[in-house]
């Protein structure tokens, strides 16, 4: 006897290629959906790392502004101005933080060695003003680190 065929596999083939389309083109849709949310988050890291790096300079060039104005102070107002640049130098080290924390451990936008330099510096410049003793030398070497920092930003 022959045997003959009666079209089911021609239909069966047909749902299995109908279904194909689908399946490639929910997988076009996906993968047009993730190559739009790859930019997107490319271009906002960018963005952020601008935004961290231009608040940096901003507060470099602050504590520079302020450590300028403390060598020129008459003495009345030497604390409210340590107290001033220990601010800006405490916002460059969270900012250091952040981009260690964003970008991972051993990234920073300030050398941290200058920063705690700076620190220490005007402790120590509290600490002689309050024993009334001088701070010439303090000044001048916080305002050294400060002017080194600022001069990072200058280079790049």
């Amino acid at each position: 006897m022959y045997t003959f065929k009666t079209g089911t596999g021609k239909r069966r083939q047909k749902q299995v290629q109908r279904l194909l389309c689908v399946i490639i083109f929910i997988l076009l849709i996906a993968l047009a959906g993730v190559t739009y949310s790859y930019v997107r988050s490319r271009s906002a890291g960018a963005n952020t790392s601008e935004a961290i790096l231009s608040r940096v300079v901003s507060e470099a060039a602050n504590a520079q502004s302020t450590v300028y104005r403390l060598t020129q102070s008459s003495g009345t107002n030497t604390n409210t101005l340590l107290s001033t640049l220990r601010s800006h130098i405490y916002a460059m080290e969270c900012l250091n933080a952040l981009a260690a924390n964003i970008y991972g451990p051993g990234t920073a936008i300030v050398d941290g060695a200058l920063l705690t330099s700076c620190q220490q510096s005007i402790t120590e410049c509290e600490t002689r003003l309050q024993a009334g003793s001088v701070i010439t030398s303090q000044i001048t070497l916080l305002k050294e680190n400060v002017d080194k920092i600022v001069a990072a930003f200058s280079a790049e």
